[in-house]
């Protein structure tokens, strides 16, 4: 049975992290695996720091034990000993960044085939911002990444590794940003698909029961045939298969 899966608009790590707290409790251990490939175009030096900061938040607000592989191509993605990693792995989180990097990166590589299988056999995954997005069926492209976007819009074309084909999530949804996104994502979208706006510090999870709760902040609201809802439209939402394979 497939394990819990988080959608985070940000995490709240750095505040009380209930959210963590909760997912490493599911996960029954006390080690998270962090993939930060959304981070990929960023300069190394500045990610590096990022990071550091968050493994150093993990062991001192919650005692966790961190593994961060460095995984920026597909060649690292298809690196055994980073599979190694994804295969044992009961907590699997994918950080903020840009979600088509993420996409492009680990799309039916060895490493993400070996998340999948994790999570189907009862693993922890969730994603974050540029995470979350990517774990749906439609990620956001801006200007610099897709002529067809302008100004403060985005464009919604390019697909997601689809582990929850059916749904659109826009996380940081009480930014500015995060309103541009929605509001883009709203003008393309079919309403008979589920887009849920997930607030900065809050985060859905789909239970492994198919049931949805939520963590951390009030705000998460679900924009489904034409008027907002809470949870009850993603319970319909099922997970894809074949998520793991190159070419789903």
């Amino acid at each position: 049975m497939p394990g819990p899966l988080a959608l985070i608009g940000l995490s709240d790590l750095d505040t009380d992290a209930k959210i963590d707290a909760d997912l490493l409790a599911r996960s029954g251990g006390d080690e998270v695996l962090i993939i930060p490939t959304a981070g990929a175009e960023w300069p190394r030096e500045e990610l590096q720091r990022m990071l550091e900061a968050r493994v150093e938040l993990y062991g001192r607000r919650l005692g966790t034990r961190v593994t961060c592989p460095m995984i920026f191509s597909r060649e690292e993605a298809s690196d055994p000993a980073n599979v190694a990693l994804a295969d044992k792995a009961r907590y699997i989180m994918l950080t903020g960044g840009r979600p088509g990097p993420l996409t492009e990166i680990l799309q039916g590589t060895p490493v993400w085939r070996a998340i999948v299988a994790a999570w189907q056999a009862g693993a922890v995954l969730s994603g974050e911002s540029a995470g979350a997005m990517a774990l749906t069926g439609r990620i956001s492209a801006s200007l610099e990444e897709d002529p067809a976007a302008d100004g403060h819009s985005f464009s919604w074309k390019r697909p997601g590794l689809g582990v929850l084909p059916g749904l659109r999530v826009v996380p940081h949804s009480d930014t500015t940003k995060g309103q541009h996104l929605l509001t883009s994502l709203l003008a393309c979208t079919p309403t008979d698909v589920p887009i849920v706006g997930v607030p900065e510090y809050a985060a859905v999870v789909r239970e492994p029961d198919g049931t949805w709760t939520r963590l951390g902040a009030d705000g998460v609201v679900v924009f489904h045939e034409g008027a907002t809802h809470d949870l009850r439209p993603l319970h319909d939402i099922e997970p894809a298969p074949a998520a793991g394979d190159a070419n789903h």
